[in-house]
């Protein structure tokens, strides 16, 4: 593929977004000032007069969202994630222990990081311009895992025909130098290859980057699912290209917006009442001033003798009292102003979710575990739409690409051998695990699952003691485990299944021999006594059921 190539392709892309850069830039005047996409490649946003702005309210709300995501979907301080078996395999505890293990190896890699700062920029995005994008690779230099956060306005998007994004172009502003760290100086045009070595040289440089998903008529690398090429816009020189195994840029949308690439974000919606807010808000401050500093009708005769300061004296004509100055106009009733922004506050929180990333806290404390984990999974069941957009379509991907950088780093356990697969070229690989979720939201939602057991045992109780052999038709073990993981338990705290089998086996030889050793004991005393009741000598029956025993 040329820099033509490429160049072109941005261009066809170009026509899906511009319908969303004027109202992205609207959002971020109200929410994210720092998002704006005005700015020139390099350079910071342009600055937004605080004057002009009277209310904060949304970009509040914002910012709640975003870290709702970060507190509850994917918590540093927690095990959010699991990788599990594919299917087929979920019943083979060796399988599932191994995924359990690489899952624990890829939150430790996680930790060590850029993640958590990368994702929320990414979350930032998706909650007030409705996509969120970043790259997911691993940097050689400093031998662990880097995520680059892709700023909104610096990409394109493109999509295949089940609406799923394919394709990314994105447009990264670099000095020479920086170029040359990046790509290699002898990759460079000429022209940058002496900026780069010029210390006074300073200037930005658009370059274009190329991810998309390889395909028949493509042109991208064959040997490889995914291809990268970099070009240098004003020369169209290609000066770095490359393949992966999984797509590196991910990309997430609040909600689909028609048949557009780009999402749909809440704070659209929240516009009208923020504009509304703001307006609102400026109109209080002057009825505030007013109330402080109040307009004065005062005589023509009394210009510019009225003291307006404290202890200030205004003389008038005692004989004409009605020519005294007196506050003008500040009959505005402040309480319904303060009702009106109460209302639209209220509005713009329900509208950006902040009712549901409060639930944690909502729920009273004179409530039992088992009614709070239900009101949980409640008030959770109304997030779940956007949650499984997050998890399908950005996160899922992500952690399976994760997945693979570090198997190829070598950092994974080894994998038993029900999955181990070996290539031609030797190396050993292992089928793509599926993803599963142990944050708050995740478990609030397995949580009725453990609830509904614990419910059902209840209810039956009385039958158990009546029948206590109708327990047989429930696989103790197998509900035990599951109990475990839906809670978000360590895996490494749950035995193995084939040494839990072997300490059974082990304890109910050693309670045999026991059982064994007892009943000889029983019938040793037995006999002592019957000897002593018969002379000395044991009865004919008894000597008999000795032999048999023997």
């Amino acid at each position: 593929m040329t820099g033509t190539d490429v160049i072109a392709k941005r261009d066809a892309l170009r026509k899906w977004r511009s319908h969303h850069e004027q109202l992205w830039d609207e959002v971020a005047e109200l929410s994210m000032p720092r998002k704006i996409t005005g700015a020139e490649l390099g350079n910071l946003p342009p600055m937004i007069n605080s004057a002009e702005l009277h209310d904060s309210t949304l970009r509040t709300a914002c910012l709640q969202l975003a870290n709702g995501f970060c507190s509850l979907v994917t918590p540093r301080e927690e095990v959010w994630h699991g990788l599990n078996p594919p299917k087929g395999l979920e019943d083979n505890d060796a399988v599932v222990k191994f995924y359990s293990e690489c899952s624990e190896e890829l939150t430790h890699q996680l930790e060590q990081s850029n993640f958590y700062t990368s994702i929320q920029e990414t979350y930032l995005d998706r909650a007030a311009m409705g996509t969120g994008a970043d790259y997911s690779e691993w940097d050689d230099e400093n031998g662990m895992l880097n995520f680059r956060h892709l700023p909104i306005g610096t990409y394109f998007i493109g999509q295949d025909h089940r609406q799923r994004a394919n394709c990314v172009i994105q447009e990264i502003g670099y000095t020479a130098d920086q170029a040359a760290q990046e790509f290699g100086i002898e990759k460079l045009p000429p022209k940058l290859q002496k900026e780069a070595r010029d210390p006074k040289k300073n200037d930005i440089h658009v370059f274009l980057v190329l991810i998309e998903k390889v395909t028949e008529w493509s042109g991208g690398d064959k040997d490889m699912p995914y291809y990268m090429c970099c070009v240098h816009e004003e020369s169209q020189t290609v000066v770095h290209t490359d393949g992966f195994f999984e797509l590196p840029i991910h990309v997430t949308r609040y909600l689909q917006w028609g048949a557009s690439p780009y999402g749909f974000a809440p704070t659209w919606i929240a516009l009208p009442e923020a504009h509304k807010l703001s307006f609102l808000q400026k109109q209080m401050d002057v009825l505030a001033e007013k109330a402080a500093n109040p307009p004065i009708l005062a005589p023509a005769s009394l210009e510019g003798e009225i003291g307006v300061g404290a202890l200030d004296i205004t003389y008038v004509n005692d004989l004409d009292p009605n020519r005294s100055p007196r506050e003008w106009a500040t009959a505005g009733r402040y309480d319904i102003g303060q009702d009106r922004i109460m209302e639209k506050k209220k509005a713009i929180q329900e509208i950006m979710h902040g009712d549901l990333f409060r639930l944690f806290a909502q729920i009273e404390r004179q409530m039992t575990a088992t009614e709070a984990t239900l009101r949980q999974a409640e008030k959770v069941m109304q997030f779940s739409p956007t949650f499984s957009r997050l998890t399908s379509e950005y996160l899922d991907p992500k952690i399976r690409r994760i997945f693979g950088i570090l198997w190829r780093q070598g950092l994974m356990p080894d994998p038993p051998e029900e999955i181990a697969q070996v290539n031609k070229d030797r190396s050993v690989m292992v089928p793509v695990p599926n993803v599963s979720y142990n944050n708050r939201i995740a478990l609030a939602i397995k949580a009725s699952q453990n609830t509904n057991y614990a419910e059902f045992i209840s209810m039956n109780e009385s039958l158990v003691e009546m029948r206590p052999d109708i327990l047989d038709n429930i696989d103790m073990d197998h509900q035990f485990r599951d109990n475990w993981r839906n809670a978000g338990l360590p895996e490494k705290s749950l035995m193995d299944e084939d040494e839990r089998d072997e300490m059974r086996a082990v304890r109910a030889e050693q309670q045999a021999q026991a059982a064994q050793m007892e009943a000889a004991a029983q019938m040793a005393s037995v006999a002592k006594d019957a000897s002593a009741a018969n002379g000395g000598q044991l009865p004919e029956a008894m000597l008999e059921s000795q032999d048999q025993a023997l």
